[in-house]
């Protein structure tokens, strides 16, 4: 029998469950992230509850997000300065989304039309409408909007630019160019774009194919009686810049936003 009850779990046995080093959790005690529930001031032995396993994985699951233990600890502590740890941890929520939406991306073949559900996130941009001829046009319009946007000064360096289909048929190319700025930003040409759900499609090949994830999209829609919150977006992931010529690998996310219920 434990000296101190079937309920406590000496260091050894919090090892082997939650698979960190004696050091790690020396380190936490020091930082004042954890404390033992017994310390025996005899033979050094500490004793821990289920609490403190509890604690244990919620510092390692923000040390995974990419917070230090000193920014651990001030999450933890510092009551007066929560917008500042909550703002770092939107950060890195967004970072970790991007970084999922490019996995799910990049393992999209040319063909596959299936549907996602995702939340587009909330931006402001820098955005001009044009009625183009044809993809060559848009693609010169998007260009010329996305130097204008630059000259700014206050284009983001994360979020990707869009274009938003304002026309109603798949020809119609009606288009608002769409290039994330800072929230600050100002100008004429700011729009605002709420956080909504949406379904989306990764679409791997040339922008003159864009068609026919739409008809994807449509058809999903209307199959299932999905009620949509606005115009078509495709937000391009990646393309000319880091694939050349090579059309058949440019990939675009094509969204539509749909009411929350869907969700």
């Amino acid at each position: 029998m434990k000296k101190y009850g079937e309920n406590l779990f000496q260091m050894g046995e919090i090892t082997k469950i939650l698979g960190v080093t004696r050091k790690t959790i020396l380190v936490y005690e020091k930082m004042g992230l954890l404390t033992p529930a017994v310390k025996d001031e005899q033979s050094g032995y500490r004793y821990y509850t289920a609490d403190n396993m509890t604690q244990i994985r919620s510092i390692r699951s923000l040390q995974a997000l990419g917070l230090s233990l000193a920014e651990i600890a001030s999450y933890y502590y510092d009551t007066e300065n929560m917008d500042l740890y909550l703002e770092r941890l939107m950060n890195l929520r967004a970072a970790l989304d991007r970084n999922i939406q490019m996995l799910q991306a990049r393992s999209t073949k040319e063909g596959d039309l299936r549907i996602h559900r995702i939340q587009l996130p909330q931006q402001i941009c820098f955005c001009r409408r044009y009625q183009c001829t044809d993809t060559g046009d848009a693609a010169a319009r998007l260009r010329d909007t996305y130097i204008a946007a630059a000259k700014t000064g206050m284009m983001s360096m994360i979020a990707r630019m869009f274009t938003v289909r304002m026309g109603n048929g798949l020809d119609d190319l009606d288009l608002m160019c769409c290039i994330p700025v800072k929230e600050e930003f100002a100008g004429a040409e700011r729009q605002e774009f709420a956080e909504t759900p949406a379904l989306c499609i990764y679409y791997r090949g040339a922008y003159e194919g864009l068609g026919t994830a739409i008809s994807a999209l449509n058809e999903y829609v209307r199959l299932n009686h999905v009620e949509t919150a606005g115009h078509y977006r495709c937000i391009y992931l990646e393309g000319p810049p880091n694939r050349g010529g090579n059309s058949s690998d440019y990939i675009t996310q094509v969204a539509i936003p749909v009411k929350n219920d869907l969700f």
